[in-house]
């Protein structure tokens, strides 16, 4: 590897003492000149660079970035959660809720016993947060005493407080615990996140007791005010939370989701992460030891999420009830429709009971802290229960986990099991699907594993095998994690008989005949030769007697059936044609995959295999001996493939169709990983082989699944296994006995990682992207259609009705797949082979996809006005109105569209109804006139609530909207005189709607009344009814249901219909239509097709306008133009011809009374100045001047340069020759050595006279090298010690590279100071550092080539992150470049290839992680790109 040698060690300033002696004035007089202009520039760029350099203070800024280091220690930081904060969405929390206490003895002080100690409480999950599907499930807590001092006060109270558990001490006592969580079969469990709260930490009167609570091993804490809880870090690694305030038992929490300001600042809540068990103590510390103390707590994030209330702290009856009973489900079947948030108020229903519903669908909406927000469907399925909610209800207060809804999931239906096909994968209830191990259309033998699931909790997985062989029919499709419940009848997968064995033109099948035989044994393989009388292979009867099947014609085995040993001989297994083999006059060609080169063998007759599949080969080796000539690999890699079954002697065009009888691909190694895709990586060692592949490309495995076995050394073997969950999509093509390092370019003398193959998620259906369409299979799945080939790839342009595809249908007609509308192909099935069957194979109809129309001209000219469409309305091409070439002007309509027109209808009634009938159905097409529904109108009634005597308000107990009994309390107010209160109560039952604020004074003669109640009037079956009809046509949406109450014009029923609006779309400017978009058609959607969204161009008229030194001729717009005069370059004298034009005039006199009629007189515009005709417009013959250019100069005339343009040139000429007598005169400097050379880059930074800052290093025994540093950093390895020794540097080190500072010199003066045995680091850093700041980042150059072999690009970047991704592989190739970064801006390019970094040549190199250090060290000491403001 060739290095840049440094250079010169130093730099001279001045003249050398020869050079001085010089006495030639003018040598001189020039000098002092240029320096004294140099000087000037100099202070003015360095006066610049001090005001505007950054500065920056860090110590490493401009050395050798090493290794970061973390500074700051480790340790958790509290997190306070103030007491005004919005706490986050809690749903993002976990969440779990006590249902019971399993069993109590605690410290074995019972009240329970015979199950030995400890206290378990059965918790259920209430969100499932990280997985859905384990919503609902039970946990079992289980604490244990774990010391011998616990002393409960009243042990039958260590149970459930309500909704909290509670365990309860003596005074000056503690419980040491461990709390422990198991499955509902009291398995072990490790918790993703588990949240608990330990409430009302407080101390007794003169703070005789202290309660306290130590734990350990959690993640994160919350408290509310620090102050009311010390929080204490212990030796052993537990936290201390200890009360430092004074509590009665008024003030407990009743209700963990709803705390008063002072209840919460008494909690703590804890958040574990990934825990099994935990310990810790509760402590009740010094005091007497007797009286009673209590320890609540929940399994919830009450801190962060619990609902606080503006109570005073002894008020502690004002809270609302506890939340309602949870809506029971039943997972995985049934989910749960929530939203988290506060103050969160219930708004209307949109969907009911029953309802069918998808998943994203909206089930209803609330408001919180004023914001609708809606309540979406997780699945697909039917709403099975609902919560009794009605508008206003708050529904944080009313539910406990504000689930509203339940969905019953829907259900697959079972596979239809036709003819020859059975049901292969029964799964089991309860089980989840993890993985299919097989794909449609896949042939599969008898005990093949075909899906794996697993239980809830990933555990228990089971194996479901096919319980014969054949082709796989049909796949449920179920997702992987969704439950086995999901399909009707638990049957995941049917397989039906295999497909025949078709011989092609000129092949015949062998071997009919034998069905309900055993296959033996296989005596010839897909290549070999078969004779009349040769055996194919051997069956039998089951009951000892064997058959021999032999060939009946000669050729070669060119397909067979893919049974196993084992297998029946049938319909199923031989397919309708019941060949075993088929046999032909030559062997079917090589299958070629990119980027494999094909080795001809046409040159010749073949003699033997020199090469074996998997063998590397090397340029020019031998690889085919050949008669007369032996064949050479023509590059280096891997044989891939050869074409088996050639004969001594024989021509390879005599045996086998094609000329190519041997691929050669790229070194095994080239498993190219793709984007969401993984490496299955092993240990490579020569001695080390690969036993057999577990899995092929196409396999689907899940985590821990064998995808290879390997020998080693010791006889032993060992697996390598799948790092994830997903789908083989390449594997290495090395062979069982290969060696391992063959897979890779490993140095066979160490060892090394390889990736043998790559996991992806599973294959999904083509996705169409934005603008783009699909191209579907005609016909798809009714005409057992079978895959042919594409005619197009991928990026290649199509026009409308181009074949994209091929097919044949069962009668061998050609069916073709063709492209909807002009566009690029942007995506194809690449896994797809010649005789797939379609509707096997394929999950949705698309084969391909097509981009977006290519704009109509990608690079207009000035002039030029694209008419664009609108596009947001779900816009429709009708036709165009105008031609090519057509005049238009500004405002013309050139083009119809058309869009729908959506309107809705809000069918309602005048006055406050009753719903009494519903007479349409959810999405009914109604018609316009037609009865939606019948109300009963109802009067209201409103009574006021008044004090007995004057009165303000000092509470309210209830809110406006509230539905109340008579006698609830509205509020309470305070007597005036006299200050007793009093609680005014509701009149009547009805809803409020009016309250007085608190500090209204109420009760006086002028006063407003304390509360309005207004009482709802009933109707009954017999009252008078009104219709509510439709006044449009369109779709009903059912707004409200029977028996509710609307008020005036609220909306019962809304009617949504369309109708189809036409719409002109109009010339922007004046111009002539240029370009139309001809691939559009009637109807033809218009939204996000076009990549430009422009549908013609039109040719503006441009304006002539003379420039310097140049006159315009000018014409009446008016005018008609008849002809040129002259044309462009021609020259012309003042007043020539330069164009005849036409315009009309009028004789003023009268005939008969009459005007005479308008004539048209010619005549001719001339030239205002001589000159060259320099420009001429565009004009018509027989057209308005106006018509076709905008103004009035029809032409420019040019009169040529000024005269002092000639005396400027003059000046410029004399001053360029005193430059050359000044060069002549100057003195050569001594010639560069050859030694030193330099990249362009720093040959540019060489250049010119030396400033910055001045280094002296100096090597022991040697004299000081003085070097003047013009950037930064300087590229050494320092190790953060003093003095500087330049030991190593980094790999694009300016010091090395550019200054010439040589290895062990040490740096010993900076811009004058001593700096000689200092061993201050920061001292010798900082003043190195502040001395640098001013000057510019050394740039880091990276060479890049398209092609590795190519020429090279040499980028320079001085910004990070330089905004590339890469593919895992050396070398390493451009994956992607990011917008606005760097890289893009040098206009580097994807799958451009790193060949140099810094003076690294990595253009050979296959160390994927040794690339990786050197490009890290060379970017990490850039600066970090600008943010933009």
């Amino acid at each position: 590897m060739h290095a840049d040698p440094p250079m010169a060690s130093h730099t001279r300033l001045v003249p050398n003492d020869r050079e001085s002696e010089n006495p030639v004035l003018l040598q001189r007089t020039a000098r002092a000149l240029v320096a004294t202009v140099g000087l000037v520039i100099g202070l003015a760029s360095a006066l610049a660079l001090f005001v505007n350099a950054p500065r920056i203070g860090h110590t490493d800024a401009f050395l050798a970035q090493e290794p970061a280091t973390d500074l700051i220690d480790p340790k958790w930081v509290d997190e306070t959660v103030g007491m005004d904060e919005t706490p986050a969405d809690c749903t993002e929390l976990p969440a779990f809720q006590f249902e019971e206490v399993k069993y109590s003895n605690l410290g074995n002080k019972g009240p329970d016993s015979g199950k030995g100690e400890g206290y378990v409480l059965v918790a259920r999950d209430l969100l499932g947060v990280g997985n859905i599907e384990r919503l609902g499930r039970r946990v079992f807590l289980t604490v244990n005493s774990t010391g011998n001092r616990y002393i409960p006060a009243v042990a039958k109270d260590n149970k459930m407080n309500g909704r909290f558990a509670s365990v309860n001490l003596i005074k000056s006592d503690e419980l040491a615990f461990k709390m422990s969580f198991f499955d509902a079969k009291m398995r072990v469990l490790t918790m993703p996140q588990v949240a608990i709260s330990f409430f009302d930490l407080d101390a007794g009167k003169k703070f005789t007791v202290k309660e306290a609570v130590e734990v350990g091993g959690f993640a994160e804490k919350f408290v509310a005010d620090p102050n009311y809880l010390k929080i204490t870090q212990l030796p052993n690694g537990r936290t201390r939370f200890e009360a430092t305030q004074e509590g009665v038992g008024e003030d407990n929490p009743k209700n963990f989701q709803h705390l008063s300001t002072l209840q919460r600042k008494r909690t703590v809540t804890l958040l574990f992460k990934n825990v099994s068990q935990f310990t810790g103590r509760m402590v009740t510390g010094n005091g007497p030891r007797r009286g009673y103390r209590r320890f609540d707590f929940v399994m919830m994030p009450s801190v962060k999420c619990a609902r606080r209330e503006d109570v005073p702290d002894d008020k502690f009856d004002k809270f609302p009830p506890f939340p309602a009973d949870d809506l029971l489900y039943a997972p995985p079947m049934q989910t749960v429709a929530h939203e988290g948030g506060y103050p969160q108020i219930f708004n209307k229903w949109v969907k009911k009971k029953y309802d069918k519903v998808r998943a994203g669908d909206v089930i209803a909406t609330v408001k919180v802290n004023g914001e609708i927000r809606e309540i979406k469907s997780k699945s697909n399925g039917t709403i099975s229960a609902t919560q009794d909610l009605k508008p206003g209800d708050r529904v944080d207060f009313k539910l406990a986990t504000m689930n509203i809804a339940v969905v019953q999931e829907e259900v697959l239906p079972a596979l239809k099991t036709e003819f020859k096909t059975v049901e292969a994968g029964k799964c089991k209830k309860g089980q989840y699907l993890t993985s299919y191990k097989v794909d449609a259309g896949q042939i599969i033998t008898r005990d093949s594993v075909i899906a794996t699931t697993a239980n809830v909790l990933g555990e228990h997985k089971q194996e479901i095998k096919a319980p014969q062989g054949g082709l796989i029919n049909a796949i449920q499709p179920l997702k992987d994690g969704q439950p086995c419940q999901k399909v009707q009848d638990l049957n995941l997968i049917t397989i039906g008989k295999f497909p025949p064995v078709k011989p092609r033109a000129g092949e015949v099948g062998c071997c009919k005949g034998q069905e309900d035989k055993i296959l033996k044994e296989w005596k010839k393989d897909v290549g070999d030769t078969c004779s009349p009388g040769e055996v194919v292979a051997i069956v039998t009867d089951g009951n000892g007697n064997d058959e021999e099947l032999k060939c009946e014609t000669e050729g070669f085995i060119t397909a067979k059936q893919p049974i196993s040993v084992g297998q029946k001989l049938n319909e199923d297994t031989l397919g309708d044609g019941g060949h075993l083999v088929s046999v032909g006059q030559k062997i079917r060609e090589l299958d070629q995959y990119k980027p494999e080169i094909g080795v001809n063998c046409a040159s010749g007759k073949f003699k033997k295999w020199l090469v074996e599949v998997g063998e590397e080969v090397k340029f020019e080796q031998k690889i085919i001996d050949m008669d007369p000539v032996p064949i050479e690999a023509p590059a280096n890699g891997f044989v891939t493939q050869r074409q088996e079954g050639l004969q001594a002697g024989k021509a390879t065009q005599d045996v086998a169709f094609g000329e190519i009888c041997l691929m050669i691909g790229p070194s095994l190694n080239e498993v190219t990983l793709r984007s969401g895709q993984v490496p299955v990586e092993a240990v490579v060692l020569p001695d080390k082989t690969l036993k057999e592949w577990q899995k092929n490309v196409g396999d689907k495995v899940s985590v821990g699944d064998p995808v290879a076995m390997v020998n080693t050394k010791d006889g032993g073997t060992e697996k390598v296994t799948a790092p994830k969950d997903g789908i083989v999509t390449a594997k290495s093509p090395i062979k069982p006995g290969d060696r391992m390092d063959l897979a890779c370019d490993t140095d066979t003398s160490s060892t090394d990682t390889c990736t043998l193959a790559s996991i992806g998620d599973s294959m999904p259906p083509l996705l169409v992207l934005a603008g783009g369409s699909a191209v579907p299979v005609p016909d798809w799945g009714e005409s057992n259609l079978r895959w042919v080939e594409y005619q197009v790839e991928v990026g290649q342009s199509v026009e409308t009705g181009d074949t994209i595809a091929v097919m044949v249908d069962s009668s061998g007609n050609n069916v073709t797949a063709d492209a909807p509308h002009a566009g690029t192909v942007q995506k194809i099935l690449q896994s797809m082979h010649y005789d797939m069957y379609l509707d096997k194979v394929l999950q949705t109809d698309a084969i391909a996809t097509i981009g977006q129309l290519p704009p109509l001209d990608p690079s207009p000219q000035g002039g030029d006005s694209g008419v664009r469409a609108p596009q947001s309305r779900n816009e429709t091409f009708e036709k165009y109105l105008v031609e090519v070439n057509d005049t238009v002007k500004k405002g013309d309509p050139v083009a119809v569209i058309s869009y729908p027109d959506n309107t809705t209808e809000d069918a309602s009634v005048p006055t406050a109804s009753v719903v009494k009938k519903i007479l349409v159905e959810e999405g009914e097409e109604v018609t316009e006139g037609q009865v939606l529904a019948q109300v009963v109108e109802v009067k209201d009634e409103s009574a006021e609530a008044t004090p007995s005597q004057e009165a303000e308000v000092v509470n309210l107990l209830a809110d406006v909207g509230d539905e109340v009994k008579k006698d609830d309390p509205l509020m309470t107010v305070e007597k005036i005189p006299g200050g007793e209160q009093e609680k005014i109560l509701a009149p009547k039952d009805g809803t409020v709607m009016k309250l007085a604020e608190v500090g209204t004074k109420v009760g006086g003669e002028n006063d407003p009344p304390a509360a309005v109640v207004e009482a709802h009037q009933n109707w009954d079956e017999d009252a008078k009814t009104t219709d509510v009809v439709a006044e449009n046509n369109g779709t009903a949406h059912i707004l409200a249901k029977v028996g509710d109450r609307v008020e005036p014009e609220q909306p019962i029923v809304s009617v949504t219909g369309e109708e189809k609006v036409f719409e002109n779309v109009t010339a922007a400017v004046d111009g002539t239509v240029l370009k139309r978009q001809e691939n559009l058609t009637k109807e033809t959607p218009l939204n996000n097709l076009m990549i430009d969204k422009d549908i013609m161009t039109i040719v503006q008229p441009k304006e002539l306008k003379a420039g310097v030194n140049q006159a315009a001729v000018e014409a009446d717009p008016e005018a008609i133009f008849k002809s040129w005069c002259v044309h462009k370059g021609d020259w012309v004298e003042k007043g020539d011809c330069i164009a005849t034009i036409a315009k009309p005039q009028t004789d003023s006199r009268r005939l008969g009374g009459r005007r005479l009629e308008a004539v048209m007189v010619e005549e001719n515009v001339t030239a205002p100045k001589k000159g060259w005709v320099d420009k001429e417009s565009s004009l018509v013959a027989g057209q308005k001047i106006k018509d076709n250019q905008v103004g009035s100069a029809i032409a420019v005339i040019d009169f040529g340069p000024p005269w002092w343009l000639l005396l400027l040139g003059f000046l410029l000429a004399l001053c360029c020759m005193m430059c050359c007598l000044f060069k002549i005169m100057q003195k050569e400097p001594p010639p560069v050595p050859e030694d030193e050379v330099m990249s362009p880059l720093k040959k540019r930074f060489e250049d010119g006279p030396r400033r910055g800052v001045r280094l002296d290093f100096q090597k022991e025994g040697q004299a000081i090298n003085t070097v003047w540093a013009q950037f930064r950093p300087l590229g050494i390895h320092h190790g953060y010690e003093a003095p500087l020794v330049a030991n190593d540097f980094t790999i694009n080190s300016y010091s090395k590279d550019a200054l010439g500072v040589k290895q062990g010199e040490v740096l010993v003066a900076i811009n004058g100071d001593s700096v000689r045995g200092d061993t201050d680091w920061e001292r010798v850093s900082t003043k190195l550092n502040d001395h640098l700041a001013q000057f510019p980042q050394w740039p880091l150059e990276i060479e890049f080539r398209k092609e590795l072999d190519g020429p090279p690009c040499i980028v320079t970047f001085v910004e990070r992150p330089i905004g590339i991704e890469f593919f895992r592989r050396a070398p390493v190739q451009v994956e992607k470049v990011h917008e606005n970064t760097p890289a893009t801006k040098k206009g580097v390019a994807t799958g451009w290839y790193i060949t140099k970094i810094g003076d690294k040549n990595v253009q050979n190199n296959h160390d994927f992680e040794q690339v990786m250090v050197w490009l890290k060290e060379g970017v990490q000491p850039l600066d970090p790109a600008k943010q933009p403001e």
